[in-house]
Parts: structure tokens; C-alpha cells; sequence
């Protein structure tokens, strides 16, 4: 009878130990936001880098666009684009 009595205690314990999750980014979940990723523009734009703009953008994916790579055009509005220049320094971060 014991046994019976102390599962339901056990599991409010272990509820009551979840941890905090952090604060969603603002807007819609997995929209682009490029604006708080501008400050990553004339950085390196090594794969850490994109990935650090795609978080911060909140972007569900990310694309790295080198000088005279062809792209689709379509707007993807989970998508940030990172436009690297000829030195490979981040030239322009922007949300499609």
C-alpha cells in the first residue's frame, strides 16, 4: 500500500524540478527578423557566424551567399540571407 501512495508524491517532485525555459524570441516563431542580426555585418562569415545570425534572427533557415552565386529569388519569410563580399567579410543580412 505504501508503494501505491508514494508514486503519486514521487511525480509531483519531479514536476516541481523542471527547469525555467528561456524567453522565445519576439515574433512569430520562426519568422525572420533581420534587424537584430545587423550587427554581425562586416564580420567574418565563417558557418559559426551564419548560425549565430540564424538564432538571433530567429530565421528557421539560413543561406550564405558568396559574389556570383546564383540563388532562387523566391521570399522565404524563414529564411535570413548572409551576402558575403569578395574578402568574405558579411556585406549585407536580410530576411527571404
Amino acid at each position: 500500500m505504501k508503494i501505491v501512495f508514494a508514486a503519486p508524491a514521487l511525480v509531483l517532485a519531479l514536476a516541481a524540478c523542471t527547469q525555467e525555459r528561456p524567453a522565445p524570441l519576439p515574433g512569430p516563431v520562426g519568422v525572420c527578423q533581420a534587424a537584430p542580426a545587423q550587427r554581425f555585418v562586416g564580420q567574418q562569415a565563417t558557418p559559426a557566424l551564419v548560425a549565430k545570425v540564424q538564432r538571433v534572427s530567429g530565421a528557421r533557415s539560413a543561406r550564405r551567399i558568396t559574389p556570383n552565386m546564383r540563388v532562387t529569388m523566391e521570399f522565404n519569410e524563414s529564411r535570413v540571407n548572409v551576402w558575403v563580399g569578395l574578402k568574405g567579410e558579411a556585406e549585407r543580412i536580410s530576411c527571404g
